[in-house]
């Protein structure tokens, strides 16, 4: 039996193989290894407290000294009437989408900048990063922001870079039993991550793990803040985070360093299936859990990353990123200009000091 084509079905058929040979091109060029990686335009990141830069002005030392307490405690007061985290976070300090000049944290945000001889943070960036968020949090309020700003500031749906860690505040619980289970984690990380690559072609993602919190547990535990107080001791009395700080029984405690291990086989999981569909535009960066926080790496409260803690994360995470070994060729020359910059300063203060006042 000979099927019959009228014209318009004829045009019908072609118009769809065509529509297929489109995405067919579009997939391949979006998979191939061996695209050339242009230097991104733009920035953004998901996550929580650590990318958004919470207490990241502050060092554990820092309790010690009296401004610090009055600013602490300026800041408590700001943020308990108007419930704006701003009042407590650094985001310029973020080691995702920050830009410090001063330079204590080379964030991902910050190289990209300099990458493109931009030396004032000029880059596009949105930090969709929200204290206290959840993985799911993600899905309810970050993907909106993030897809707003950018259709409002660059015309498409995501920015051209995306970072995202999420997940310490799904094991950060009352009690271990509340917990996120891996499954519902694994969902929200999936939502947000095939927002971002089905949505925005041209955008690449990397997926940051959670750091072993187990350890920075043990390294905070017994340091000390000021006038002998242990962290241990700031923990119990404010009631901070209790599956993460306060758990005495072994084996729970072995249940949230498991979960922590699930939670990163879940992104992993994520990340390689989809490489398998959207290749090289995502990545993984596994470094973020063996590293090796020290005590001094933390903010007054001795859990969050100050400048330094973040400036680990950030190296971390950015040996997944594409552009690692451009930065290694470019960053001694920004430094060497930088200093000579700073010298170049410093003669001319002098100089117009001299014409100021002249000797007689």
């Amino acid at each position: 039996m000979l099927l019959r084509f009228t014209a318009k079905s004829r045009l019908a058929i072609v118009l769809a193989l065509a529509g297929l040979s489109v995405e067919a091109r579009a997939l391949a060029e979006h998979s191939d290894p061996k695209a050339r990686v242009t230097l991104p335009a733009s920035i953004g990141a998901f996550g929580d407290s650590m990318t958004a830069g919470a207490l990241a002005m502050f060092r554990r030392q820092d309790f010690v000294l009296p401004w610090t307490e009055l600013l602490v405690a300026l800041r408590a007061l700001a943020f308990g009437i108007t419930r704006n985290f701003d009042n407590v976070e650094a985001r310029k300090l973020s080691w995702a989408a920050g830009f410090d000049k001063h330079r204590r944290v080379e964030s991902h945000g910050f190289r990209l900048a300099k990458l493109h001889g931009l030396d004032r943070g000029a880059l596009p960036t949105m930090n969709a990063a929200i204290s206290g968020a959840e993985s799911g949090d993600m899905v309810a309020k970050q993907i909106r922001s993030m897809t707003d700003w950018s259709a409002r500031t660059l015309g498409q749906a995501f920015p051209d870079y995306v970072t995202l860690m999420i997940g310490a505040n799904d094991v950060c619980m009352d009690r271990v039993d509340q917990m996120i289970s891996p499954r519902t984690y694994y969902a929200n990380v999936t939502r947000v991550v095939d927002e971002v690559l089905l949505r925005s072609p041209r955008s690449r993602l990397v997926v940051s793990a959670l750091p072993n919190i187990e350890i920075l547990r043990e390294v905070a535990r017994d340091a000390r803040l000021y006038w002998g107080v242990k962290c241990e001791q700031l923990w119990k009395a404010v009631k901070f985070c209790d599956t993460l700080t306060l758990l005495t029984d072994p084996e729970d405690r072995r249940r949230v360093a498991r979960r922590v291990v699930e939670y990163n086989e879940v992104l992993r999981d994520i990340v390689e299936s989809r490489r398998r569909n959207f290749g090289d535009r995502i990545r993984f960066a596994p470094d973020t859990y063996q590293a090796r926080f020290s005590a001094d790496d933390l903010s007054i409260d001795c859990f969050h990353p100050n400048a330094r803690g973040q400036a680990q994360l950030a190296e971390r995470t950015w040996k997944a990123s594409w552009w690692t070994e451009e930065w290694k060729r470019v960053r001694p020359r920004l430094l060497a200009a930088e200093e000579q910059q700073k010298r170049d300063e410093a003669e001319r203060r002098r100089r117009d000091r001299r014409l100021a006042y002249p000797r007689r």
